[in-house]
């Protein structure tokens, strides 16, 4: 019994993992890049001023660092409960957003864990 629900532990672990890697990875993956999609929505005329607010994210967004790091600073961050801020719904913290459809996915999740057992 034990055996069993050290490889049960060990599945979710990995799992979880898995998914966080995947979570980072995709918007690595995806063409454009999310500075000039929030950029795009504040409107700067200004070609100076830009230029000095797109720095200032890459920085904000750590999206100047090397991937490691930004993979290295994202389980930091995670593992500390700062989730940042969203760059589709800025400036709203990430953290506030996962509240607020977390029930939702207890509701899925809980179900589905009684299931596999």
């Amino acid at each position: 019994m034990r055996r069993y629900f050290l490889r049960k532990l060990f599945i979710y672990g990995l799992t979880f993992v898995v998914a966080v890697t995947v979570d980072w990875a995709i918007p690595h993956l995806m063409p454009g890049n999310p500075v000039l999609t929030l950029m795009s929505r504040i409107q700067i005329q200004d070609p100076h001023v830009a230029q000095h607010v797109y720095d200032h994210y890459m920085r904000a967004f750590n999206l100047d660092l090397p991937l490691w790091k930004q993979y290295a600073y994202f389980w930091v961050s995670l593992v500390h409960g700062d989730l940042g801020t969203s760059i589709l719904e800025f400036p709203s913290p990430v953290t506030s957003i996962i509240a607020h459809a977390a029930p939702y996915t207890l509701g899925l999740l809980v179900p589905a864990i009684l299931l596999s057992w």
